[in-house]
């Protein structure tokens, strides 16, 4: 099962059983869509009243995804990530009749049916940054989920 991610989605992430006895377990995956820098601000320029969703910063988008990626992880969901694009999001917003996106669109798009790449989150310490910045995890929005979703430090 994917849940498409997003703060309205935070609050009621529990992780659980069903089932007696340890024999089922219910395995939830969740899908974070990150917009890569130069996507982010296409989007912000095209549709200024997102950035209230998406963050107004790209710097900002990224903090609060690294963020909602780790308090997923941290109740016991697995974490894939797709890279958003504004061309695509134009199409799939045609297709579904929308003129003014809301973050309702936003937890809609992509189309699963389209089979978006997915990765799987987090990516090794040492490896690229799932942003996009060549630099390493750990050097670049790791130090991000180390905080709480409002930005405290644990």
């Amino acid at each position: 099962m994917i849940v498409r991610m997003s703060p309205l989605n935070d609050a009621n992430m529990i992780h659980r059983s069903i089932g007696g006895g340890g024999v089922y377990q219910h395995s939830l995956t969740t899908l974070s869509v990150f917009w890569p820098e130069v996507e982010h601000g296409k989007l912000i320029a095209r549709w200024p009243h997102l950035a209230v969703d998406v963050g107004a910063t790209w710097d900002g988008h990224r903090r609060q995804i690294e963020r909602h990626c780790a308090l997923v992880e941290q109740l016991g969901h697995k974490v894939k990530q797709t890279a958003g694009d504004v061309d695509g999001l134009e199409i799939f917003l045609k297709d579904n009749g929308v003129k003014r996106p809301s973050v309702r669109d936003l937890q809609g798009y992509p189309d699963l049916r389209t089979q978006p790449v997915m990765v799987n989150w987090p990516p090794a310490r040492t490896a690229s940054c799932w942003c996009g910045s060549g630099r390493k995890y750990k050097q670049c929005c790791r130090p991000h989920s180390l905080g709480t979703i409002d930005g405290t430090i644990d």
